[in-house]
């Protein structure tokens, strides 16, 4: 059963290659969505995908690129918006 998840990165994830970096992530686990810088400086993704494989994403993501630096992750369950396409940096 797929669901669909928000999900908010906080630390040093801009300019970092952290979005790029969650995106081969994503595609690699068959997710759906999209990662986004805001402008207070933490990312924002929304992901649709199998719970289990939603976890895995987030476990890897938590360590994030060389120069990241993941503070917390905030993430809440969404009723269906999808469904999305495939994983992508929103500019």
């Amino acid at each position: 059963m797929k669901e669909i998840r928000h999900i908010r990165i906080h630390g040093k994830v801009q300019g970092v290659g952290y979005r790029f970096y969650a995106t081969r992530v994503a595609r690699r686990l068959g997710l759906k969505g999209w990662i986004q810088n805001l402008r207070d400086s933490s990312v924002e993704a929304l992901v649709e995908g199998e719970p289990d494989k939603i976890d895995e994403w987030i476990t890897e993501i938590k360590e994030g690129p060389r120069y990241a630096e993941v503070v917390r992750i905030d993430q809440e369950r969404r009723e269906g918006a999808g469904p999305l396409g495939d994983f992508d940096v929103k500019f």
